[in-house]
């Protein structure tokens, strides 16, 4: 079973993200959502799928994603129950009707080659649901660190909501609470995956909704943070994991360390 977390504060787009839900044509999951202390009552929303849908909702007495994202994203887990396996969507983030489906139609692949995270094809879409990129597939198997400096070299994109994890390896490791959770979504599937291969499922798609709702990080104090946060990334990486990487690769984590600590320097006297 899997289990869709759902870390809820903005009501823009949630209906759209449980309709999706509603859509998939294997009901192999449960939704759980937590409420980060939110202005906007979502219930409403959520008693409309009451019927179609498991879904457990919690609402939080205090904010804390305003604080640190990743602490929301943990507490949310807590509300889940045995499920093997976890996918964490943005609550404007949406699924093509067949993700839940392919997951399990790859599942004896995925537990032969005992993978711990998954991965789907995404595109971007914006608010009104046009779809505003191409597709991005991914090697069928490919090891996490290369799929990292695919990303983070601008050759592909990665968000939490196209990933399914292995719970366990939640537990083992948690959310890194990095500032604006700025590169703890890079550092969860590196570590679930114990820095090994992810399998990717490119004949399903989560889609990703990029729209001035999102976190926009357009002030020089947001920034700062970016920059400390990918400085704090890279020099866990480095003082952590190093050994995981080939020689090239190692090159790249001890330049971008040396480079966003200056960068975050340079931009605290800014902010």
């Amino acid at each position: 079973m899997i289990a869709i977390v759902i870390p809820y504060y903005k009501i823009y787009f949630l209906d759209k993200l449980l309709s999706s839900l509603k859509k998939q044509t294997d009901k192999r999951f449960r939704v759980y959502i937590g409420n980060d202390c939110s202005p906007d009552d979502p219930e409403e929303i959520i008693n409309q799928y009451s019927d179609s849908l498991t879904i457990i909702y919690k609402k939080f007495d205090t904010n804390i994603g305003g604080k640190s994202l990743p602490m929301q994203w943990e507490r949310c887990m807590d509300l889940i129950g045995n499920e093997e396996w976890f996918m964490m969507p943005g609550d404007d983030d949406s699924y093509q009707p067949n993700v839940i489906a392919k997951f399990y139609e790859n599942k004896e692949i995925i537990d032969k080659n005992n993978i711990q995270v998954v991965k789907y094809a995404t595109v971007l879409i914006d608010e009104n649901d046009n779809i505003t990129s191409h597709k991005y597939e991914h090697p069928v198997f490919e090891k996490s660190t290369d799929a990292f400096f695919r990303k983070f070299l601008g050759n592909s994109r990665s968000s939490l909501c196209e990933y399914v994890f292995k719970t366990s390896q939640y537990k083992k490791y948690k959310f890194k609470k990095y500032p604006l959770a700025w590169a703890s979504d890079d550092m969860a599937f590196l570590e679930f995956s114990n820095f090994k291969q992810i399998y990717a499922i490119n004949d399903a798609v989560a889609n990703y909704r990029n729209s001035d709702f999102n976190i926009s990080g357009k002030s020089d104090k947001d920034q700062h943070k970016k920059n400390v946060a990918i400085a704090l990334f890279f020099k866990d990486l480095l003082f952590c994991y190093i050994l995981n990487f080939t020689n090239k690769q190692k090159y790249y984590v001890l330049k971008y360390t040396i480079l966003y600590t200056a960068l975050s320097c340079i931009s605290w006297f800014k902010k």
